[in-house]
C-alpha cells in the first residue's frame, strides 16, 4: 500500500509546479501557431487533411508555451508533465509541437512514435484509451505524492482528445472514477468539429453531471484559452475544456511561416523555464531522505532481497478464512495471500477491484484510500494501463473471470504497448455455476491465450499460485493474468508427490507433476482446479495397472517457448487426455492426433459445481474410461488387476462392457 508519508519543511518547500509562467504575448502564441501550421502543411498533402489537424494549433501551443513543464534535454525526467494525445487526429500536431518545441534531435521527417522516443507518452490505441490512460496517471501521481511528497512529485497530467473519444463507453467510466477520486491535477482538452457541435454538447453535460470542471471556448480566442488553462489549475476537480475548431472554410494558416531556426527561438523560453525546473528538482532529489527508494521506483527495479523476504514469508504465513463454505485450500486464498504479502515486501503495488472481484477475495488488501470501481470494469483496466506507463507503481487489478469481455481492449492496449499490468481473475472455472450460465468462463481462456504478449496463469495449487504470483511481478515486458478458482485444491497430496516437482516448472509453463512407474501408457494434461480430478484418475489407472503420468501445463504461453526436447520430454509419447473446466479450442496442439480433450464446449447450466462437474462429463471416472479406451485404441499393452491385457480389455469394450 502507499502509505502517507510525514516530510520536512525544507521538502515541502518545492516551487509551485501548478504555477504557469507569465503570459506570452498573443503575438508570440500566433507566430507559435503559423509554426506548427506550417509543419503540419510540409507533413500532409491534403490542404483539408491539415486544417483539420492544426485547428486546435493555438490552445496546444499557449499550453506548450506557458503551461506544459518539461525540459527537451531531458524527455524522461520523471516529474516532467504529461502530455498525452491519444486521437490519430492529433498525430500530425504532437509531431510538430516535439520537433519545434526541441523533444527531437533527429532531423527524421518521419512522425515520433511509442517506444522509440522517451517523449510520447503512450501509443495510439482504440477510442477512449488515451483518456482512461490519462486519468490512470493522474492517479499515479497522487499516489506518488503521497509517499514521496510534492517536494519531488509534482507534476500535472494533460490530455488531447477529441469529442468522439470522449462520448465512448470506456472514457465515460474512467472519466467517472476520476471525479470520485478528485483528480484534479487531470485538464483533458478536446476539439469540437463543427459537425460535432450537437454530441460536444450532450458529451459537456454528462461530464459536468459526473462531477468534471467543464469549460467551453474557442480554438482561435487566445485569451479565452489562456484563462481557461489557468481556471483548470485552480480547480479542485479534473478539468475538461473543449475548443471549437473555426470552421473548415477558415484557412488554416499562412502558405509561408517562419523559419526553422525562428520558430524554434521562439520556443526556447518553454525550454528554459523547463530546464529550470528540472535542475531545481534534481536539487530537491539530492537531499531527500528517500532519494534511493525513489530512484529505485522509477527505475522499475525490485527492492533489494524481496525474493528471500517473499519466500520466507510465504512458508511461513498461515491462509486467512475467506470462503468458510470451501475451505481455506483454493488458489483463490493464495492469491490473496501473495497479495498481502507481495504489499508490504513491495510497496509500490497498487491495487484496484470492481465490486465482484472485492466480494470474492473479501478482505483483500486493497488501497483502502481508492474507491470500489464497481462495475465499471472497462474503465478500471484503462486506469491500469496508465499507472502503468506513469512508471513508479505495479498496477494490479482484481476482478471476475467473464469481466474480461467488457476490459478486453484495454487489455489488448497493454500487451501492444508491452506494459506491466497483473490481473487476478477470481471465479475460474464451475466456481459460479449457481449464479446461472452467463458467469461460465468458457471461451475466455482460449481467446486470451490467443491474444500476443500475454502470460495466462492457471495455477493448480499453493506452491504453483507462488511460482505465478512471482513470474507476473518479474515479468516488465507485457500483462500477466493470474486465474484464481475458489474450489478446493490437491491439499492432501502426499509429501512425495509435491517434492518431486521441479524447481522451475511453472517458470517452464509445463512440466511432470508425477511421471508414470515404468514406459508411459497415457499422460493425463490438466490445468487449475481440474488437476484435483486428473489425480484421482491418475491413482484409478495406477490401481488398474495403467502406467499413467500427471503433466501440469500452469502457462501455456512460457511452455511453448521451450526447445521441442523438453516439451517432449513432458508430453510423452504416449496418448494424451487434457482436462479443464473450458473450451478445447487450442488443446490440439499439446494432444497431438491421438489424444482426448475433457472439458466444456457449452454454457452449462445453474447447479452448484459439484452437480456440474458431474452432468458437464469432467469426472476422474470418465477419464479413466477415456484412458482405457485410448490404451487400447493405439495397442499399448497393459496389465489390469484381473491380469487381463490390452486386447481382452479392447474384445470386451467393443461389447459394451466395462473395465
Amino acid at each position: 500500500m502507499l502509505r502517507a508519508q510525514t516530510h520536512t519543511a525544507q521538502e515541502l518547500d518545492a516551487p509551485p509546479a501548478d504555477a504557469p509562467a507569465e503570459p506570452a504575448t498573443r503575438e508570440t502564441i500566433h507566430a507559435l501557431r503559423d509554426a506548427v501550421r506550417t509543419f503540419i502543411g510540409a507533413r500532409l498533402d491534403d490542404p483539408a487533411e491539415a486544417a483539420q489537424a492544426g485547428a486546435v494549433a493555438v490552445p496546444a501551443c499557449i499550453l506548450w508555451n506557458q503551461f506544459l513543464r518539461f525540459d527537451p534535454a531531458s524527455p524522461d525526467w520523471p516529474d516532467r508533465d504529461r502530455f498525452v494525445v491519444s486521437s490519430t487526429r492529433h498525430r500530425p500536431l504532437l509531431d510538430a509541437l516535439m520537433r519545434l518545441a526541441g523533444q527531437t534531435v533527429a532531423p527524421d521527417p518521419a512522425p515520433v512514435e511509442y517506444g522509440a522516443h522517451p517523449a510520447v507518452e503512450m501509443a495510439f490505441g482504440p477510442s477512449g484509451q488515451g483518456l482512461g490512460a490519462a486519468i490512470g496517471m493522474a492517479l499515479a501521481e497522487r499516489q506518488l505524492a503521497a509517499r514521496f511528497g510534492r517536494s519531488i512529485v509534482n507534476h500535472r497530467i494533460w490530455a488531447l482528445s477529441c469529442g468522439t473519444e470522449l462520448a465512448t463507453g470506456v472514457a465515460m467510466e474512467a472519466a467517472s472514477l476520476a471525479a470520485r477520486m478528485r483528480l484534479d491535477r487531470l485538464t483533458v482538452l478536446f476539439e469540437i468539429a463543427p459537425h460535432e457541435e450537437d454530441e460536444a454538447e450532450d458529451t459537456l453535460a454528462r461530464y459536468a453531471a459526473t462531477g468534471w470542471m467543464v469549460r467551453k471556448v474557442a480554438a482561435d480566442d487566445h485569451d479565452a484559452v489562456q484563462a481557461a488553462l489557468s481556471a483548470a489549475i485552480r480547480s479542485r476537480k479534473p478539468s475538461v475544456l473543449a475548443c471549437s475548431a473555426p470552421p473548415r472554410s477558415t484557412p488554416a494558416g499562412p502558405a509561408a511561416g517562419p523559419a526553422p531556426d525562428l520558430s524554434t527561438l521562439l520556443w526556447a523560453r518553454a525550454a528554459r523555464r523547463g530546464a529550470s525546473a528540472r535542475r531545481s528538482w534534481l536539487r530537491r532529489l539530492v537531499k531527500h531522505r528517500q532519494r534511493a527508494e525513489f530512484e529505485r521506483t522509477a527505475a522499475r527495479r525490485l527492492p533489494a532481497f524481496w525474493r528471500e523476504d517473499w519466500l520466507r514469508a510465504w512458508h511461513s504465513s498461515t491462509l486467512p478464512a475467506i470462503l468458510p463454505d470451501s475451505g481455506h485450500d483454493t488458489t483463490l486464498s493464495y492469491g490473496r495471500q501473495g497479495l498481502d504479502i507481495l504489499r508490504d515486501l513491495v510497496p509500490e503495488m497498487l491495487c484496484l477491484s470492481s465490486r465482484r472481484g472485492r466480494e470474492r477475495t473479501e478482505a483483500m488488501p486493497v488501497d483502502q484510500t481508492l474507491p470500489d470501481c464497481g462495475t465499471l470494469v472497462h474503465g478500471l483496466a484503462a486506469l491500469l494501463n496508465g499507472i502503468a506507463v506513469h512508471g513508479g507503481l505495479v498496477p494490479c487489478g482484481a476482478i471476475t473471470f467473464v469481466a474480461i469481455d467488457r476490459m478486453r481492449p484495454a487489455l489488448r492496449f497493454a500487451a501492444m504497448m508491452r506494459q506491466q499490468v497483473i490481473y487476478l481473475l477470481t471465479d475460474d472455472g464451475l466456481a459460479l455455476s449457481e449464479d446461472g450460465a452467463g458467469w461460465l468462463p468458457v471461451e475466455q481462456l482460449a481467446s486470451l491465450r490467443a491474444m500476443p504478449n500475454v502470460l495466462v496463469f492457471r495455477p493448480a495449487d499453493r506452491r504453483e499460485t507462488m511460482e505465478c504470483w512471482e513470474l507476473a511481478l518479474r515479468r516488465a515486458d507485457g500483462p500477466s493474468l493470474i486465474t484464481l478458482s475458489p474450489m478446493a485444491t490437491d491439499a492432501n497430496a502426499p509429501p512425495d508427490f509435491r517434492q518431486r516437482r521441479p524447481h522451475d516448472g511453472s517458470a517452464r509453463g509445463g512440466y511432470v507433476m508425477e511421471e508414470a512407474r515404468g514406459p508411459r501408457q497415457v499422460t493425463l494434461i490438466a490445468t487449475g482446479s481440474e488437476m484435483l480430478i486428473a489425480r484421482q484418475a491418475l491413482h484409478q489407472l495406477v490401481r488398474d495397472g495403467i502406467s499413467a503420468a500427471l503433466v501440469s501445463l500452469p502457462c501455456w504461453e512460457l511452455f511453448a517457448r521451450q526447445d521441442a526436447a523438453y516439451r517432449e520430454q513432458v508430453l510423452g509419447n504416449a496418448p494424451r487426455i487434457g482436462i479443464e473446466a473450458a473450451s478445447g479450442f487450442g488443446w490440439d496442439r499439446w494432444l497431438g492426433p491421438h489424444g482426448a480433450f475433457i472439458g466444456m464446449e457449452d454454457f452449462g447450466e445453474a447447479a452448484p459445481s459439484g452437480e456440474l462437474y458431474r452432468r458437464l462429463g469432467i469426472t476422474a471416472e470418465r477419464i479413466h474410461e477415456t484412458a482405457l479406451r485410448l490404451v487400447s485404441e493405439t495397442g499399448r499393452d497393459f496389465q489390469s488387476p484381473s491380469g487381463q491385457k490390452a486386447d481382452g480389455y479392447r474384445a470386451r469394450s467393443a461389447a459394451g462392457g466395462t473395465t
